[in-house]
């Protein structure tokens, strides 16, 4: 399981690293005014909802995933999993721990999923307020 966390840590990390790089070179691009700065952002924008789309069918099977465990969670009280390691009832104990760690992985991409949900906002949220500038500056 200790792996598992590692590569959680990782692959945010890494997710985190190239949305701020990519965050980095817009804002440059917007400070700069340049000509294509909408059309920057609305390519960006394009790329995130492709995958957000791409992992739309894996996101989907993670949240049954996340829910079948709540569910398991919630009749495993823990005087039923004492009595079992009381009584050394390892295929049930083997079974939880195979539930966790797979309730452990789904919530893992669900997680990731949101962090690109998040990244797809804040482009959405720049576009609408350039929108709104942009409207403000015309009539002006």
């Amino acid at each position: 399981m200790s792996q598992r966390i590692d590569q959680f840590c990782e692959n945010l990390r890494v997710k985190l690293t190239n949305i701020e790089s990519d965050f980095h070179d817009l804002k440059a691009k917007i400070e700069a005014k340049g000509q294509h700065v909408e059309q920057g952002v609305r390519s960006h924008l394009e790329n995130v909802q492709k995958r957000i789309e791409q992992n739309r069918g894996k996101v989907s099977a993670s949240q049954v995933e996340v829910k079948e465990w709540l569910e398991a969670r919630k009749t495993a009280t823990a005087d039923k999993i004492a009595d079992w390691k009381a009584k050394h009832e390892t295929s049930k104990l083997q079974s939880r721990a195979d539930g966790a760690e797979r309730y452990a992985a789904a919530a893992i991409v669900v997680a990731l999923a949101v962090v690109d949900e998040a990244e797809q906002a804040s482009l959405e949220a720049w576009l609408a307020r350039h929108d709104a500038d942009s409207a403000q500056a015309k009539k002006a």
